[in-house]
């Protein structure tokens, strides 16, 4: 007899970071030590370098302008496709500081990965749920039909919350999709729907996939971009959080007052059009606090998400994940 709908779906979810789950434990043995002088981040996105403030920190120097007096040298950065890869890549010691989405970051907290919260980089990004052409125009109209997402996203959070809102939680399948393949799935009609995150969203829009629904119109199932660091690095480098918000900010006074040359590095770091990118990025979104109170709000949405559908079972208090401070 096949399972129930809602199981499968948890099971979904819950596969994302089921190798977490595993080895977090592990995690303050195999921590591995950087080299002398330099710092690892790690990045969710196709792009070869970071955007939102903290990439635009870097391509000006605020960023290493700031971490030279805590000793470091040189940033080297590295891209991962999704959270979940992200944590194991924290696990096993190869990054200092992580920049990825609020769902997979909690689920790594609440796991016990030994990292502290040091700011946002991102706070209210959307999602966008498109269908074929021709396809359903409303959310109701997908019961008994799939949903394509990429697992253990933020997107993820949003589709299994708003199907929860329209009571069709039994009666739609959701189905693990690479952001890559949404448009061939789309274009196949294998799928009734396919939720998009920031600059693929919009680019599927332009190109003729109606929207049916999106994050922005249901605030708490909104996504974060959070920045977290390790606590090894923490203790050798107390300052550092203080650093990356100062840079932070003067980077975001940078992006205000040429919004143009911001979003044209954006585009061509991350590789999509920059109507897109506009689309997708509104400066409005890049916090200049350390932990602004619409983040901290966001992030206890996932948490009460999280475990109520016993994605996790460990509840943690946002004051403890937080490094003490905001500089």
């Amino acid at each position: 007899m096949a399972a129930p709908v809602d199981t499968r779906r948890r099971r979904l979810l819950r596969g994302a970071v089921a190798a977490t789950a595993a080895t977090l434990p592990l995690f303050s043995i195999a921590q591995g030590a950087p080299g002398a002088g330099v710092l690892r981040l790690g990045y969710i996105g196709p792009g070869k370098k970071p955007a939102a403030a903290t990439g635009w920190a870097l391509r000006q120097g605020l960023l290493q302008r700031e971490l030279a007096p805590l000793g470091f040298k040189e940033v080297v950065t590295r891209n991962f496709p999704n959270g979940p890869d992200l944590n194991e890549a924290f696990i096993s010691g190869v990054l200092d500081v992580g920049i990825y989405g609020d769902t997979p970051a909690v689920v790594a907290r609440s796991r016990g990965l030994d990292a502290r919260l040091i700011g946002f980089d991102t706070v209210g990004m959307n999602v966008w749920l498109l269908t074929p052409r021709d396809g359903v125009r409303s959310v109701r109209e997908l019961e008994g039909q799939a949903i394509g997402v990429a697992r253990g996203s933020y997107m993820h959070r949003y589709v299994l919350g708003l199907l929860k809102e329209h009571g069709l939680q039994k009666s739609v399948k959701v189905i693990h999709m690479f952001p890559r393949d949404g448009e061939a799935a789309l274009d196949q009609r294998s799928i009734a729907a396919f939720a998009a995150q920031i600059d693929v969203g919009p680019l599927l829009a332009s190109r003729g996939y109606p929207v049916i629904d999106e994050a922005d119109r249901h605030p708490t199932l909104r996504g974060t971009s959070v920045i977290v660091a390790s606590s090894k690095l923490l203790a050798t480098a107390p300052g550092l959080p203080a650093a990356w918000t100062r840079a932070r900010r003067a980077a975001i006074a940078e992006m205000r007052a040429d919004s143009a040359a911001y979003y044209a590095f954006h585009a061509e770091v991350s590789g999509f059009p920059l109507e897109a990118v506009k689309a997708s990025h509104p400066l409005s979104q890049y916090p200049e606090a350390a932990y602004p109170a619409e983040g901290l709000g966001l992030i206890e949405e996932v948490k009460k998400f999280l475990l109520a559908e016993k994605l996790v079972t460990q509840d943690f208090a946002l004051a403890q994940w937080q490094w003490a401070g905001e500089g």
